[in-house]
């Protein structure tokens, strides 16, 4: 397992986390933590009437569920407009990233339209994509006009460049490739190089070099963003392709000729998400040949701990789902271990996000009973802060983590959730 090192790795710590710290946390978080931008408000009237025909409707949900999904909604709406509207609004969004993932269209659309800045704008257009994947593409357009009305009205290019982006995405579905082109040459190359990802999951046999050459073409700009999305979007290829033996090897080995620009951490995250392809093709031997390659690229490195916990929990969920469940049960566990060891080297607005991940992967392993005692640590750990921001923030993430991974609060965890959520107020 990977071991933090001496004192020498405490003195470089620094000097380390300075020259990767805005690179992670731009990749992993999005670059959420740009200045606050003016609010969106639109009047009554213009919000998006939905049709009666043909809506999306939302799966059923357990009980739990449904209200830890509320919840999180709630917890991160009580946070203040002013001055904290770019954070209440990210915490949102995360409620609706979710909503969709879980099959909730329609509680998504509610809750994008209480979003208070450009992420209603990118909820809308997340809506109309949702419906284009799901077969229903009457009345997308009427969400996607929404969307590029509020991105007219946001102060911040990038939150713009974000909502383009999905309509251009959505665009790309519906076979509109002129209207895709026009707002994905229109946005930043962080932003557009995303789409790729959409047109590989389009790309057959006949378009598949063209796709390769203009992916190539991302890949030679030298461009971090364009090689990272140029190499996420072949991920996407490795899967269509993924009975072709030839065309998948290609493919795998291209991606690894050309991530040498990129942070060990996506290289990581590269062979992750081509182990899960592997499973979806019931390819247990190539999951874990990938999870493998992944480890020992993990097992020579040394990070701090709260980008070590979330990644060794990942990696430790992916190996169990290989069939390597003891290892992956070791890993897990160990991670507990780890974490108490070194809870104070690391800051306390993170440790539930690193006490979650463990969490997580203790319940995808079956063991509820030690993922529920892991939650509860996560919960303290969140409430620990003494500004209600963080506070709400971390509160919301562990609902949406337990709703995620079907994990059923039990009664003096639901007290204790409800607690800290009352107690939210002043000094934010």
């Amino acid at each position: 397992m990977w071991r933090v090192a001496g004192d020498g790795w405490r003195a470089l710590r620094f000097g380390i986390l300075s020259s990767v710290l805005c690179l992670l946390i731009s990749c992993l978080t999005g670059c959420d933590r740009k200045p606050a931008g003016k609010e969106v408000s639109l009047q009554p009237d213009q919000q998006p009437a939905e049709k009666t025909a043909n809506l999306p409707q939302d799966k059923p949900l357990a009980v739990y569920q449904n209200e830890l999904l509320d919840l999180a909604f709630e917890t991160a709406t009580k946070i203040p407009i002013n001055p904290h509207l770019t954070d209440r609004s990210r915490v949102q969004a995360n409620a609706v990233t979710l909503c969709f993932e879980l099959d909730q269209p329609q509680r998504a659309l509610r809750y994008i339209e209480k979003i208070g800045d450009w992420r209603r704008g990118e909820g809308y257009a997340d809506y109309a994509f949702y419906r284009v994947q799901h077969g229903i593409t009457n009345d997308a357009q009427h969400y996607l006009k929404f969307a590029e009305e509020i991105s007219a009205i946001t102060d911040q290019d990038w939150g713009r460049d974000r909502i383009w982006t999905v309509i251009s995405k959505t665009h790309t579905l519906l076979g509109e490739n002129d209207l895709a082109e026009k707002y994905k040459s229109g946005v930043d190359m962080s932003e557009s190089g995303k789409v790729a990802r959409v047109e590989a999951t389009l790309c057959t046999e006949e378009t598949l070099d063209t796709q390769t050459q203009a992916l190539d073409a991302l890949i030679v700009s030298g461009n971090f963003d364009l090689v990272k999305n140029a190499l996420y979007a072949y991920a996407e290829l490795f899967d269509r392709f993924y009975e072709n033996t030839a065309r998948r090897s290609q493919i795998e080995d291209k991606i690894k000729a050309d991530w040498h620009p990129l942070p060990f951490f996506i290289r990581i995250e590269l062979l992750m998400e081509m182990s899960g392809f592997a499973l979806q093709h019931a390819d247990q031997a190539k999951s874990r040949e990938l999870v493998d390659e992944a480890k020992t690229i993990m097992d020579g490195l040394a990070w701090p701990a709260e980008y070590y916990i979330p990644m060794a929990a990942r990696l430790a969920i992916c190996r169990f789902e290989a069939g390597d469940e003891a290892a992956a049960r070791s890993l897990a566990t160990g991670l507990l271990t780890f974490y108490n060891e070194h809870e104070l080297e690391i800051l306390n607005t993170d440790r539930s996000k690193a006490l979650c991940s463990v969490a997580e992967a203790l319940k995808d392993m079956g063991d509820f009973s030690a993922a529920l005692a892991v939650y509860k640590q996560a919960v303290d750990a969140g409430a620990e802060n003494k500004n209600s921001r963080p506070r709400a923030e971390d509160l919301s993430a562990i609902c949406l983590s337990m709703l995620k991974h079907q994990m059923e609060p039990d009664a003096a965890l639901w007290a204790r959730i409800r607690e800290i959520k009352g107690a939210l107020g002043d000094p934010w």
